[in-house]
Order: C-alpha cells, then structure tokens, then sequence
C-alpha cells in the first residue's frame, strides 16, 4: 500500500477560490512533499480531517460560510486536532467571528484578496511553526521515556530491602515530583546487628535526573565504604555524617550549588534508644501516645564546609512508638501561592497509626495546604515499636 502525503487542507465555499489557492500553492507544495486537499464546506473539512487525521499538518479556512461558520470549524479543528497549524483567510471583518477564530488558537489570518508571495511566506512559516512542534513533541516524548527509565532505575537502587523482625515494623513510601519520575531524596534502612538498626533518610536540593545521580552516588559510597565495616560494632551517626560531608566534598568537588541534608540514626531494641545525628534534615519525629515529639538536634547540611562535626543525641524509645522520618516535601509548600508550611508535629498528631498510614499522611497534607498534589519529592520512613 502507498504511504500518504501529508497534507494541507483549503476550506471554503467558494469553489473557484479553491482553485485558485491549489494553483498558488502548487510550487510550494511539490517542493515540500505535500498534497493539496480541498473542502467545500466545515463539514466537508471535518470529514476530511478524521479520514486524513495523521496526515494534515496545515489547515487553510474561510471565515463566513453555510452550515457551520469558519470561527467555528477552526474551534473544532483546534479542540480535536491541537497539533494541526490553523489559518484565518476571509474577506470579511467581523469582529466577533474573528475573536472566536483566534482564541481558537490560529496561527495567522490573512484577508482576501491576497497577495501570492504573503500567502506562500505565511503557510511557510505556518509549516515551519508545525515542523518545530512535531520535532519538540517528539523530544519531550523522547525525554519522558527517559525519565521514566530514570525512576525506574532508582527506585530499584534505592528500594531498601526492609529488615523483618518481631519487635519492629518498618514501612518506607517514595514519591517523586509529578512527572519527573525521578529525584533527589534518599533512604535506607540497615541492620547493623541483631538488635541495632540503621535508619537513614537525605535530600538532594532540586528535582528530575540531576538530583537523582547524586542519590545515586550516596547508595553507592554508603553501605560499600562505610557501613559494611561498621556491621557488629558500635556506630556512631555523628561520626558517620562526617565522613559522608567529606566524601561529599570530594566526590562532588566540582559540582557548583549542590545542597544535601541527611538524617542517620541508630535504633537499639536493646537498649531502648534512637542515637542520631542530623545534617540539616528535617527534625524526625516520634509519635508517642498520640503525642508528636520532634527530635531537635541538627547541624549544617552536607557539603558547606570539608571539616564538620555533628552532635549527637539519644532519646528512649518505647513500645508503640512510632518513629517517623520525611522529607521536607511533605511539609513544606513550595510553589504553592499563599500555602503556610505545615508544622509536622500537628500533622503527625492528627493521623492515627494504621496499616495505610503513610497514605493518610500524604493525604493529610496536601488538604491542610490546599494542594492538588506535592511539587516536591516526598519520602517517608517509619520504625513502629511492637
């Protein structure tokens, strides 16, 4: 079977017009592959649309015709078809008509009689104005499978593989900006012994593909050079953000306007306590009781300075306590007009604990900020004492 021109469609009621602009526009046309295609009506070029769909890159339309008036087809044309170029050529001035044709998106209006080099240098660049939009169409479409493959690829990186114990329930939620798929929040939760675990949680500032190699790197180096030799033995979270700020320095030395908070601490079943240290993240918090307490001790980010020692702290841990580590996503509004940032302690005080709770929590939010969704990633880790 031949494969089918593109194509430009002329509508209007007059037939000897149509063959006017078919014998203007032939040169213009063979040269750019094109065929010419005419209706003699709006219903006419609305049938010819839906049989040539794929097909039409330039749609040509008078403004005052029978059955159906120009202003209206292209208002059709455009709400159907939105990546089709659309033309105005009439010799009337109806002002009204000519309103509702341009809020129908058209890309020029012409008046008759016309002049033959403007007619040719307007469906030029009305061509060229379509070209652009299937090029950039195919690019952004090019871009989303590759952001998609991003995210997939990260969330199995990061994906932590849960540790399983009587005494405790993790659950860990993940949630990058819409339609980025990817980002620059970090998380993990490590057994470090039979009863001491490692919780960690970071941020990488900004969105997309750039944010998420850091991430990237930070699993890399953590567990490879850090933690592994820590597995058995007393670890301090102060000491560890330490060495992560220097690692930082150096790995991304030549990276300008980087900004990473990170959160480690170390749940001890044994002894009844969290120790942490916090470079900059936001405060973790405990539910106890239906009581939120936030856990204060924090220090500057990674990465501001090579050398930097980190506070630590311990707090008792008991049963039914719900240790809870975000993101700033969830709490702060961002781009959101008029939106307060919300205090986390109230947040977590009004939700009460269930198997769906990081759901709630999320839901939560966005309706004490008034948003549709998040515009920022949005992480979630949580330790339930048993």
């Amino acid at each position: 079977m031949a494969t089918k021109k593109r194509c430009v469609i002329l509508v209007d009621d007059e037939q000897n017009i149509l063959n006017a602009l078919k014998r203007e526009l032939r040169d213009w046309s063979i040269e750019r592959g094109l065929e010419i295609l005419a209706a003699i009506s709006g219903r006419k070029g609305l049938e010819l649309l839906a049989e040539r769909e794929g097909d039409v890159v330039i749609v040509v339309s008078d403004l005052k015709m029978p059955e159906m008036k120009g202003s209206d087809f292209l208002t059709t044309v455009g709400q159907k078809y939105p990546d089709i170029v659309t033309i105005l050529l009439t010799g009337y001035s109806e002002t009204e008509e000519v309103i509702k044709a341009v809020k129908a998106g058209i890309f020029s209006y012409m008046l008759k009689p016309w002049e033959s080099d403007y007619l040719v240098a307007e469906l030029q660049k009305a061509f060229e104005f379509g070209e652009l939009k299937r090029q950039n169409a195919r690019y952004l479409k090019i871009m989303e499978e590759e952001l998609k493959w991003a995210g997939e690829m990260q969330k199995a990186i990061l994906k932590p593989s849960l540790p399983r114990t009587d005494g405790l329930e993790f659950r860990a939620s993940y949630r990058p900006v819409p339609g980025l798929y990817c980002g620059g929040d970090y998380y993990d939760v490590i057994l470090l012994s039979s009863d001491k675990y490692l919780l960690l949680i970071g941020d990488v500032a900004g969105h997309g593909v750039r944010a998420a190699l850091v991430t990237g790197i930070l699993k890399a180096i953590i567990y490879p050079e850090y933690v592994r030799g820590a597995i058995g033995k007393d670890f301090s979270p102060g000491l560890f953000l330490s060495w992560l700020n220097e690692r930082l320095n150096f790995e991304l030395r030549s990276a300008s306007g980087l900004i990473v908070t990170f959160f480690a601490g170390v749940l001890d079943m044994k002894a009844g306590t969290l120790r942490y240290a916090n470079a900059g993240q936001t405060h973790p918090v405990i539910l106890r009781l239906g009581k939120a307490i936030e856990l204060p001790i924090s220090g500057s980010g990674l990465g501001f300075a090579d050398s930097i020692a980190y506070a630590e702290q311990s707090v008792a841990i008991k049963s039914e306590d719900v240790i809870s580590l975000f993101t700033d996503g969830l709490t702060e509004p961002g781009a959101c007009e008029g939106c307060e940032p919300i205090k986390p302690v109230a947040l977590f005080e009004r939700v009460e604990y269930s198997s769906d709770y990081h759901r709630k929590l999320l839901e939560a939010a966005l309706a004490e900020s008034g948003r549709a969704d998040f515009d920022d990633d949005v992480t979630i880790v949580t330790a339930r004492v048993l």
